[in-house]
């Protein structure tokens, strides 16, 4: 999703009572400041100033700023991104990972990285999007954390739009589509109206694709 250029902000919940999760397992920080409020709350967590955590406890900056972030810049010029991280953990963590368009940029060894506590710096010609994680070594489940995604939008291009990505959803609809079997035509149709406008939707992110 975030490779078709929309910007959902990451939340969490612990199923608890339907897995056998116990309450609070799966949690969402979000950053306040100095104001303590519901609304702000609400606020910060739709603006993606937060990460998502079963285990560790990531706090990262990027420049300075939180996630959610959207840098900026002209065409033509190169954007650096120097990142910043503080983690909390229980269970040992072999390395924090920067996703950069999907795709892991670069590992960050946990001992490199406690003796800095910087991850480096990214780099974006273009537009784009990325975050960190960190993926904790425990035998019996999967235990991590994320930050909310960083954006980054150079020159005209101001979302990157990844071709393959927008067309794996424009795919999926389609077999949802197929799958739908009701001999009652209106009833069909009623149905079938919800995909028909998903599809829609999909092709025309598609025509605006400017990425691979």
């Amino acid at each position: 999703l975030l490779n078709c250029g929309l910007r959902v902000p990451p939340s969490a919940g612990s199923a608890s009572g339907v897995l056998p999760n116990p309450v609070g397992y799966n949690r969402v920080y979000v950053y306040l400041g100095k104001k303590f409020s519901w609304n702000q709350w609400w606020e910060g967590l739709r603006a993606g100033r937060s990460f998502v955590s079963n285990g560790p406890l990531l706090r990262c900056q990027a420049n300075g700023e939180w996630p959610g972030h959207v840098f900026t810049a002209r065409e033509g010029k190169t954007l650096e991104i120097k990142l910043k991280a503080s983690v909390t953990t229980r269970d040992p963590i072999a390395s924090l990972e920067i996703i950069k368009n999907g795709r892991v940029e670069r590992s960050v060894p946990f001992a490199e990285w406690k003796k800095s506590g910087t991850l480096g710096s990214l780099q974006f010609k273009e537009s784009g999007w990325f975050l960190v994680r960190a993926i904790a070594d425990n035998p019996t489940t999967f235990r991590f954390a994320s930050t909310a995604p960083y954006y980054v939008e150079i020159g005209k291009n101001k979302r990157r739009i990844s071709k393959a990505s927008t067309q794996f959803f424009l795919d999926w609809v389609r077999e949802r589509r197929d799958r739908v079997k009701l001999d009652n035509s209106e009833q069909r149709m009623e149905v079938l109206n919800y995909h028909l406008a998903a599809e829609r939707y999909w092709m025309d992110l598609l025509e605006l694709a400017n990425a691979e």
